[in-house]
């Protein structure tokens, strides 16, 4: 606990600082970034010794099984997130070939010195409003001699490491489990067709470590930290202390917006339900999260654009099932559904205070997630779903599973985790690989761009993986995908794009209008055109 402390307050201070730094040195280079993680070395040894160790968790076989498990899988995922075979640039897994592009331009986007707080690099005239933690702590690296592979690997590793730990520290071999093997019952087509290959990619529920760990670097800090987070509250309020300081807890609590915000809700809620249940802990978690609410609303405030960010919540009754009606969630989610009903009305009955506390955000989460679509996206809830879901696994197998005979107890387990078991060996198998870019190209982008000031705005080709984007140019309307995702109101500068890429009639009264400075035009060599100067906008280096 106290390494793994360590490390995710280092991430948080070197974050932390470094936006801090940004803001008033407007950008960061070099001597600011490693000055950022001094301050987080710093910040890391205050925690380790701050920690205090608590009794040792010895692993059981089972537990020994699933952590090499998680190792063996981390290690084929992210040893290859980013990878060289000839002239390409290859991702291994087909979910990370749009993420991967997005975190690319965000990370030397950052690096390449843009004033803080920047406008999207997606999106001309819109602020940025994403969690930059996991990207900018990846440009401090960059700005500090890490290559940026080596950067997204290592990074890549160290918070899959800190996972495997806090979800066994969390709920054992079990929670390890859950997050590794989660599905319905689509991976049994394996049986009929012998063939291994991710049964779970075209459904909702997907594997979460191929789906959520691997392309979603924020969660590589906040899934760890949330664990963290959740294991010591169990323990502070319903156990005999879980010997991280309030201090510690406080400040990766109220920075987590920088880096998810999804966690960051879900830890609320379970502060909630912890005051609803243990009445003895009401006083402390009022002044706790008090106390937090002006620090974690302006860190809101910053990754929302200044609170500008479209939700795209609506009214979504059975979540993505379509017409599917029941199959759907026989498919998706085979045995887990009617198992957590059986959890939550046990808990509620019969269970511990801090069984029912946990259930109980868990109900409290999956019931909306089911009934509403939270973002513009609606496969989005399941980065909810998710935290449902891991809260309740210690639960799910101390008040359901444990308790039964061994038999019947297997034969739920291996309902409950071969689909995803088999998802995860397909997704992950060696045959796989999806070129993200080809190098020579990206050679000569930069050579196009070489003397191009880094925040001029580039009229592109709306492609997920162009060079440009890849540089961590800002653009004046990026990927499609990626604009409707976060909400952005993209459709009319999106229009003019079309027509400057066309160079049609009044093309450059576009790009002026569009703020861009310049258009580049994909070709052997690329064409790079440059615009009139563009209109006076509204400051981009401000989300109000």
């Amino acid at each position: 606990d106290k390494t793994a402390a360590a490390l995710l307050a280092a991430a948080c201070g070197s974050v932390v600082f470094g936006i801090l730094l940004a803001f008033i040195f407007e950008g960061v280079g070099p001597r600011t970034a490693a000055a950022s993680l001094a301050a987080g070395l710093a910040c890391g040894a205050a925690a380790f010794l701050s920690v205090r160790a608590g009794p040792a968790q010895k692993p059981s076989a089972w537990d020994i099984l699933l952590l090499a498990i998680f190792a063996i899988a981390s290690l084929r995922a992210f040893l290859w997130v980013l990878y060289t075979i000839g002239d390409e640039w290859r991702v291994l897994s087909p979910y990370n070939l749009g993420d991967m592009s997005l975190h690319i331009q965000f990370i030397r986007y950052f690096a390449s010195g843009i004033p803080f707080w920047p406008g999207s690099p997606i999106l001309s005239g819109a602020p940025l409003s994403y969690p930059p933690g996991a990207d900018f702590f990846n440009s401090l690296l960059l700005l500090c001699g890490v290559p940026l592979r080596e950067g997204l690997v290592w990074c890549g590793l160290a918070g899959a490491g800190l996972s495997a730990f806090l979800l066994w520290r969390w709920g054992g071999a079990f929670a390890i489990a859950a997050f590794l093997f989660n599905g319905g019952i689509a991976g049994f087509a394996i049986l009929r067709s012998g063939a291994i290959q991710d049964f779970q990619s075209e459904l909702a529920w997907k594997n979460l470590f191929l789906t959520m760990l691997v392309p979603q670097r924020g969660l590589l800090y906040a899934l760890p930290c949330g664990l963290l987070l959740l294991r010591a509250w169990r323990d502070d309020f319903f156990g005999t202390g879980s010997g991280i300081p309030r201090a510690l807890q406080f400040a990766l609590y109220a920075t987590m917006p920088l880096f998810n915000v999804h966690a960051f809700l879900f830890l609320s809620l379970a502060l909630a339900s912890i005051f609803l249940v243990q009445p003895a802990s009401r006083k402390t978690l009022a002044a706790f999260v008090g106390a937090a609410v002006p620090p974690a609303t302006l860190c809101v405030w910053l990754v929302t654009g200044g609170f500008a960010a479209s939700s795209g919540m609506r009214w979504l009754p059975g979540w993505m099932q379509g017409t599917g009606g029941a199959m759907f969630w026989i498919i998706n989610f085979g045995v887990a559904l009617p198992l957590l009903a059986f959890l939550f009305w046990r808990a509620a009955l019969r269970g511990s205070p801090s069984a029912r506390a946990f259930c109980l955000v868990s109900f409290a989460t999956f019931a909306p997630c089911f009934l509403f679509a939270l973002a513009p996206w609606e496969w989005d809830n399941t980065k909810l779903l998710l935290w449902a879901w891991l809260a309740a696994a210690p639960f799910l197998w101390t008040l359901v599973l444990a308790p039964m005979h061994k038999i019947p107890r297997a034969v739920f387990c291996f309902l409950l985790f071969f689909s995803g078991a088999v998802s995860l060996v397909g997704g992950l198998d060696g045959r796989h690989g999806y070129g993200l870019a080809k190098r020579s190209e990206l050679a000569a982008a930069e050579t196009a761009l070489a003397g191009i000031p880094p925040e001029t705005r580039i009229a592109i080709a709306q492609d997920y993986n162009h060079p440009v984007i890849l540089h961590g140019r800002p653009v004046v309307c990026g990927y499609e995908g990626h604009l409707w995702s976060h909400g952005l109101p993209y459709r009319e500068k999106m229009g003019l794009l079309k027509n400057i890429l066309a160079l049609g009639p009044g093309h450059q009264a576009d790009a002026a209008k569009a703020g861009a400075g310049l258009i580049f035009l994909r070709g052997t060599p690329p064409r790079v055109i440059k615009t009139e100067p563009p209109a006076k906008a509204s400051p981009e280096s401000s989300p109000e």
